[in-house]
Parts: structure tokens; C-alpha cells; sequence
């Protein structure tokens, strides 16, 4: 298994041959290089039959550091998922693969995690006391239900005596997560689909055996190996950490400040590049061509706020749609992003 180290606060080169991952509290991964991540993540809403062979915590007693002992009161448990892991192919795809039940959790896209309760401020370095889950960015769009779904020989992993967690390697930098059940080695391993809000899946056995994989209304089955696709639909918006901005008039610097805390830097360039999303250098006022529609729309600030509020509503020609989530922030935030996008000159 190669690891993924993460360093807070510096800006390094690879060492050695592995990946690090500079302080950046909205990491992101791409299709050519998938960032994996192992941290605490976020529940949201999973089925608790999902949880079959999870621990509940307990609460503690509250202790004082400066006295050196527990003081009254008590310390309630942090409602997050641990031992699971979190995978960024970028906007394309992200998901979770938990190692205590060897099976995914949910998947999203446009985005993947943002880090600023765990880390803490950018700028600062202080970190948000009592709150280290990672917030999800983007479009949720599978959530697992129920017990295990995988069976191999018509019998649940369950009843072969697993699933017992093995460890994943990468395949092209594309993590196949492996474990046990009875005698049997199962892989699985997902990749973005080229369909919007889905993920292609390969699930593996052992020596050979038929194998089938259902969850919820979805099933699949194979003989030793078993491939799908899978396609949802939008089950919940997410847009990170929620930040504490005190701003009382728009402004063009107010603006740049949120485009890069909110990771608009991921998908929209300045200086005209292609990304995921177009770029905002020189966008402002601009004839925009849209998909499905022969008339093109000027980008004035009317069409600039929808497409920050409803992303969907009006999708550019060549870019795809669900990448980006609707945004829900103050009138001033909406006003002060514009502001900053009118602001930019044309790139030469």
C-alpha cells in the first residue's frame, strides 16, 4: 500500500516518490491522479444497518488541562466516520470505501472535502476546537443501505465469516480495496463514468465463484468478476465548512477571498485556461454558447448570479452538468463574487 501523506502549512516537493498533499483545505484529486485520503468523514444520513460491525463511542468525562484532572461534565462523542477512507478523481467523482465494513458508503460529485474545521484557517493556522469532520463539497448521489452487498456462491460475506479488510493498492494511481470472505479475496475498485451522476464499479473474486453485488433496488451479478455502472440522482447539495466572513458592503477583494475559499480556484481559472468549469478572466459581459441552445447569452451580472445560485439552470457548451453546487450564501457574498468576476480583464 503506498501512503498518502498529508503536511499542513508546506509547500513541498515529492520526496522520495511519494505524494504529498500541501496545506490547501479543499484538496482535489484528478482522473489522471486521484488523491486518497484517509481521515475522519462525515454521515450523511447512512442507513445504521450500514454500521453492522462499527463501535459506538461513549461520552467521556470532561477534563480540565490546566488542573490536570477531569472536572464535572462530560465530553460528547463527535458524530463522524472513522477507518473509512475518501477518494477525489476531481468534479468527475468522489466516494467513500469504509475498511471496517469493506464496502462503500456514498459517492458526489463537483467537488470533495473541505478540511477547515479539521486543519483550521489558512491564514492562521488555528483549527476549530471539538470539530474535526470534513465538510462535503458537491452533488451527493449514492448512498449505500442495508446489510453488505456482496454474496459470492449465493451466500452473503456475512455468512462465509467476513468481511475482513485486506488493504488497497493502486492500479495507474486508481485504488482497488480488497478483503476477505471465507476463503475468497474480493476487490473493488470505481472509477468516473462518462455518464453524469454515476460511477463505474469492478468487483472481484478469489478463487472464481459466481458473485453478485445489490444494494438497495440496484443488483449485478457475475461468475468471478462482475462489472456495472451505476447512476443516481441528486440525493443532497453540499458545500463545505460554512465560513465566518464579516462583510458589510460588497467588494472586488471580498470576492477574490471567497473565490478561493470556496474553492472556486478548482474548476474556474483567471487566465482563460480550460478547467472543469470555463474560466472567469475576461467572462464578464462576454457572449456565452450553452448546451442545447443555439442562442448565446451575454454574461452580464444577471447571468452571473444565476449561474453561482443555479448552476444547472444554464450549462456553457462543452462543460458538463452537476459539477458545480448551487451556492446559498448571503446577498453581499452573491455581490462581492460578481463584483470580482467583472473585475477581470481578458487574458492575453
Amino acid at each position: 500500500m503506498r501512503k498518502t501523506f498529508l503536511l499542513l502549512g508546506l509547500g513541498l516537493q515529492p520526496l522520495l516518490g511519494q505524494h504529498l498533499l500541501t496545506y490547501n483545505n479543499r484538496p482535489l484529486g484528478s482522473i489522471e491522479e486521484p488523491l486518497v485520503m484517509s481521515t475522519y468523514l462525515p454521515d450523511p444520513g447512512l442507513d445504521a444497518a450500514v454500521f453492522a460491525r462499527h463501535h459506538s463511542s461513549a461520552p467521556a468525562p470532561k477534563y480540565n488541562p490546566g488542573k490536570g484532572e477531569d472536572v464535572p461534565g462530560e465530553e460528547k462523542p463527535i458524530p463522524a466516520i472513522a477507518a473509512a477512507y475518501a477518494v477525489s478523481f476531481g468534479p468527475a467523482l468522489a466516494y467513500t470505501f469504509d475498511s471496517t465494513e469493506c464496502r462503500p458508503l456514498y459517492a458526489w460529485q463537483g467537488g470533495f472535502l473541505d478540511m477547515t474545521s479539521y486543519w483550521g484557517d489558512e491564514k492562521r493556522g488555528s483549527r476549530v476546537s471539538f470539530d474535526y469532520i470534513p465538510r462535503l463539497v458537491g452533488n451527493l448521489f449514492y448512498k449505500t443501505s442495508g446489510p453488505h452487498p456482496v454474496s459470492i456462491g449465493g451466500k452473503s460475506v456475512e455468512e462465509l465469516g467476513g468481511p475482513v479488510y485486506v488493504g488497497y493498492t493502486l492500479l495507474k494511481g486508481v485504488p482497488r480495496f480488497e478483503f476477505k470472505a471465507g476463503n475468497h479475496l474480493v476487490s473493488v475498485t470505481m472509477r468516473p463514468s462518462k455518464k453524469e451522476q454515476s460511477f463505474d464499479a469492478e468487483v472481484t473474486c478469489e478463487p472464481p465463484a459466481p458473485i453478485a453485488w445489490k444494494d438497495g433496488d440496484f443488483s449485478a451479478e457475475g461468475n468471478g468478476k462482475l462489472a456495472f455502472t451505476y447512476t443516481g440522482k441528486t440525493l443532497g447539495t453540499y458545500q463545505g465548512y460554512k465560513l465566518k466572513i464579516d462583510l458589510r458592503k460588497a467588494n472586488v477583494q471580498a470576492g477574490e477571498t471567497l473565490y478561493n475559499s470556496y474553492g472556486c480556484i478548482a474548476c474556474h481559472s483567471l487566465d482563460g485556461s480550460k478547467g472543469h468549469g470555463p474560466s472567469l478572466g475576461g467572462l464578464a459581459d462576454e457572449m456565452v454558447e450553452l448546451e442545447g441552445d443555439a442562442r448565446p447569452v451575454k454574461a452580464d451580472r444577471e447571468y452571473l448570479l444565476e449561474s453561482i445560485k443555479t448552476p444547472n439552470a444554464k450549462i456553457a457548451k462543452g462543460y458538463p452538468p452537476n459539477y458545480m453546487p448551487p451556492f446559498g450564501i448571503p446577498d453581499v457574498e452573491y455581490d462581492s463574487l460578481i463584483l470580482f468576476i467583472q473585475s477581470l480583464s481578458k487574458p492575453e
